[in-house]
C-alpha cells in the first residue's frame, strides 16, 4: 500500500486496532482512554495496549509493551484430535485417517466451522460430530455415523486454551493499570476472536463484580453501586480485521503516533583516547590517525521500553557523519559501522553495515540508517 516505490509496514495487532476503533469504538471513548487489542488467530494470540491521544482525527500511542503466546485455535483442534484418539483408540483412529480420509476431514471441518465458533456451555444438548462410514460403537459414542459429545466434553477441550488467553489478556490489563489506571475496553479480533465461547469467558472474567456488603436491613445502596468491569468488544468481520485495518492504514495513514521500543538500538564507534574518560588498558595506537584511540564505544539512539516517535527519530538521530576521508588517502576503503541491538534481557547482538558511499578528498560521506 502507499505511494509508488514506497512500502508501508504495519503489525497485525495495530492493523486490527485501526479497524476496530473505526468500526466499534468502546463506549465513552475519550482522550486518555486505554484499551487492549486481543488478536486471537489460528496459531498465536497477540496483544497490544493503546492510549487515545486524539479523537478527531483518531490518534493513539502504545501504553504497554505488546505480548503474545502460542494459544490460538489450532491448539483446540489438536486437543479435539487427541479426544477422538482417546475415544476410538490409537489404532482405529489411524486406520480411519489412512483408509477413510474424507471421514476425518468432514468431522474436523464441522468442528472448526460450527462447534468452535458457536459453542455455548449453557446449552444442555449433545453435539453430534459427523464421521460417516464408522461402524456404531456404543463404548466410543459412535451412533449412525456421528460422534456424540456432551457439553462437558467439549468444554474440557476448550478450557485449557481459553484460560491461557485469559491469562495473557489479564497480564496486559495489569501492565496498563499498574501505570496508567483503568482499561476502557478489550477488542477481540482474529479468527479465534469470533469464538462465542472465548467472548463469553472473557466477559465473565472481566465483568464479574463482587456482591454488595451484607447488612441486616436490606437497602437499595447495592443497586446504586457502580459495577466495575471492562467492556469486551467483538467487531463485525473480526476474522478479517487485520487486512481491513491494513487497507485503512494505506489509505488514511498511521493512527499510531508513538510506539514503545522493544529493543535498544545504538552504534559502536572508535574515538580519540581521553585519559579522563577511558581506562589506559583500552587504548591502542592508530597508524592511520597517528594518535591513541579507543574502540567499542557505544552511543545509544533508541532506548527500550520508552515511547518513541520512530519516524522522526530515525531521520534525525541516526543521520550523522560517520567517517571523514583524510586528504592523504584518496583511495580509502569503504568505511563501516556496527549497529548494536539490545533486547529486554540486555543481550547485545551486533550487525555491521558497510557505508557504500563514494569518498573523495573533498567529500564527507554520511549514512542514513
Amino acid at each position: 500500500m502507499g505511494k509508488k516505490h514506497e512500502l508501508m509496514m504495519i503489525s497485525e495487532p495495530e492493523a486490527a486496532a485501526v479497524y476496530a476503533l473505526k468500526t466499534t469504538p468502546p463506549k465513552g471513548m475519550k482522550v486518555g482512554s486505554h484499551f487492549v487489542v486481543c488478536d486471537a488467530g489460528g496459531g498465536t494470540v497477540d496483544l497490544i495496549a493503546y492510549k487515545v491521544t486524539s479523537l478527531y482525527p483518531l490518534l493513539v500511542e502504545e501504553s504497554a509493551v505488546g505480548t503474545g503466546g502460542l494459544c490460538g485455535s489450532a491448539f483446540i483442534d489438536f486437543r479435539f484430535e487427541e479426544h477422538i484418539k482417546e475415544r476410538l483408540g490409537f489404532k482405529r483412529f489411524n486406520e480411519m485417517k489412512q483408509k477413510k480420509p474424507k471421514t476425518w476431514t468432514m468431522g474436523m471441518r464441522y468442528f472448526e466451522e460450527f462447534v468452535k465458533r458457536t459453542f455455548n456451555e449453557d446449552d444442555s444438548g449433545d453435539i453430534n460430530i459427523p464421521l460417516p462410514g464408522l461402524p456404531d460403537n456404543e463404548a466410543a459414542g459412535i451412533d449412525s455415523g456421528f460422534l456424540v459429545m456432551t457439553t462437558d466434553q467439549v468444554k474440557a477441550i476448550f478450557d485449557p486454551v481459553i484460560q491461557q488467553v485469559i491469562d495473557l489478556v489479564q497480564g496486559q490489563v495489569d501492565s496498563v493499570t499498574s501505570k496508567h489506571g483503568t482499561v476502557a475496553g478489550i477488542i477481540l479480533v482474529g479468527g479465534f476472536g469470533q469464538s462465542n465461547h472465548l467472548y463469553t469467558k472473557l466477559k465473565e472474567h472481566f465483568n464479574t463484580a463482587p456482591p454488595p456488603p451484607y447488612t441486616q436491613r436490606p437497602t437499595h445502596e447495592g443497586g446504586k453501586m457502580e459495577q466495575p468491569g471492562i467492556e469486551i468488544l467483538q467487531p463485525l468481520h473480526a476474522w478479517t480485521a487485520v487486512v481491513r485495518g491494513a487497507a485503512l492504514r494505506g489509505v488514511e495513514g498511521s493512527v499510531v503516533e508513538k510506539r514503545i521500543s522493544r529493543l535498544a538500538y545504538g552504534t559502536s564507534y572508535a574515538t580519540v583516547f581521553d585519559a579522563k574518560k577511558h581506562p589506559a588498558s583500552d587504548r591502542y595506537w592508530s597508524p592511520l590517525w597517528e594518535r591513541w584511540m579507543v574502540s567499542d564505544r557505544m552511543q545509544w539512539h533508541v532506548t527500550k521500553v520508552r515511547l518513541h516517535s520512530f519516524q522522526c527519530m530515525l531521520q534525525h538521530k541516526l543521520t550523522k557523519t560517520l567517517y571523514r576521508a583524510p586528504r592523504s588517502l584518496p583511495n580509502n576503503p569503504y568505511p563501516s559501522i556496527t549497529l548494536a541491538i539490545s533486547d529486554q534481557a540486555n543481550r547485545l547482538s551486533l550487525k555491521t553495515i558497510s557505508l557504500r558511499a563514494k569518498t573523495t578528498m573533498h567529500r564527507t560521506p554520511t549514512a542514513r540508517i
